[in-house]
Formats: C-alpha cells, structure tokens, sequence
C-alpha cells in the first residue's frame, strides 16, 4: 500500500467517523431551544453535511483497503491484526448500505430503525478501526506489484 492510499484511508475514515458522531451526538442527544424544531444544535445541518460529504470519500477507500490491503493478507494466511480487520470488513458492508438507505426511506418507522443501525455499525466499525491502526505498518513506497504478482486479485 501506498503512502497516499494508507493517508486517504486514515483521513477518509476520520472524517467520516468524527463527522458522523458528532452529527448523531446533535440528533439524538441534545435538545434545541426552539420547541418547533427538530434540529438539536444549529450546527446539526452542517455535520450532516460534512457527514454525506465524506461518506463517499470513505467508501472510496473501503474499496482501496480491500485491493491493496485486506484481500491479499486474507489471500496470503497472514495472522496479525485478522479479528479488528476481519470485524472492519464484515462491518463495512451494512454500514454503506444503511447510510445509503436511511437517506431514501420515506416511512418513519423504517427511516428511524435504519437511522439508530447505521450509527451503531458506525461506531463498532470506527472503535475497530481505532483498534486496528496503532500497531499497523507504516505504508511501503516500493513500485506497484503488476497484476500477476498480486496472487491472482484483480
């Protein structure tokens, strides 16, 4: 993996992690001062926001983790860190598919359960993630491996 690919990771997922807590932390914790809003914070709009802006850009980087990083240590036998990156991997899927869904439900009840899904996969998969990375390697800048030396990956 790539220096830039191991910095987009780790930024993609940050902000995405910081964003998406800060944003469930405004909606589902705290109380607004206007009685007829359903708005907690002021800023709740803007981390939502923030949140659908970065979503994307950690998607990206679930694909670019699985090509570089997960599918050739699953691949290759490796045994370090397999349970938080097996947990990350497992996690990765529901937790993009509900963030996709809760933005188009329309029925309250389906919305809302979709809604606390997406936040609890959110939070497993960024304290995983946080146990995942202190003792990972930092990132090789050799040349790519052509396609054939990536034992048979795409």
């Amino acid at each position: 993996m790539k220096r830039w690919e191991a910095s987009l990771i780790r930024w993609g997922f940050g902000l995405a992690s910081a964003s998406g807590v800060v944003y469930g932390v405004m909606k589902y914790f705290l109380a607004g001062s206007d009685p007829d809003s359903r708005v907690g914070h002021p800023w709740q709009p803007a981390a939502l926001a923030a949140h659908v802006l970065a979503a994307p850009v950690a998607v990206f980087c679930m694909g670019l983790l699985l090509r570089g990083h997960a599918l050739p240590r699953l691949m290759g036998g490796e045994r370090e860190k397999r349970t938080t990156g097996l947990a990350l991997t497992a996690i990765g899927v529901p937790l993009v598919f509900s963030g996709y869904l809760v933005q188009v439900f329309t029925g309250e009840a389906v919305r809302k359960a979709t809604g606390w899904l997406h936040a609890a996969v959110g939070i497993v998969f960024a304290l995983a993630f946080a146990l995942h990375m202190p003792a990972s390697r930092p990132p090789d800048d050799a040349p790519e491996a052509p396609p054939e030396a990536q034992r048979g990956l795409p």
